[in-house]
Parts: C-alpha cells; structure tokens; sequence
C-alpha cells in the first residue's frame, strides 16, 4: 500500500470543525500559513474559510436545484386535465 492521497485536516470555526480532505500539497500549505500565525490572523483566516465554505453549500445546492430543474422538464409530471371533445359529424 502506499501513501494516502488525501489528509484530513480539521480547521476550527465557530460553530465547530471543517473538514477538509486536501492532497498532501495542499495540506503542507495549510500547515506552512498557520506555522507562526498570531490569534488576529487566525480569526481572520478562519473567516476566510467559513466564507468559503458557506458559498460551496449554496454553489452545491443550486447545482443540483437546477439538475433537478432540467430533468423535471423533460418528465410529464403535471395532470392531463380535462379531456378533449369530441366533434361530431
């Protein structure tokens, strides 16, 4: 077996712990810009990354509400109401 691809990395926000699945890359990174970071700029980038992850929640959710949207056009869903008459002859 080799080395995983992704590490979890837990980052604290105020209402508790993202998760965050990064390559290692990623996760050295996050690693290298917390080394020596002070309380100011913790919050700072604690707010970053809430920000970021509410907008992906709402980019996530509006992906599949307009999926959801393409396919229900294509399906009869809707009562065929009342019957056509019929001429007479």
């Amino acid at each position: 077996m080799g080395k995983p691809r992704y590490v979890k990395t837990l980052v604290p926000v105020s209402d508790g712990n993202i998760t965050i699945y990064a390559g290692v890359r990623v996760a050295n990174a996050l690693q290298e810009v917390t080394k020596e970071m002070d309380l100011y700029q913790g919050v700072k980038l604690t707010e970053l990354v809430e920000a970021v992850y509410q907008q992906g929640k709402k980019d996530g959710a509006r992906a599949v509400q307009v999926s959801f949207e393409h396919v229900m056009r294509d399906i009869p869903h809707l009562n065929p109401g009342q019957p056509k008459k019929k001429k007479k002859k």
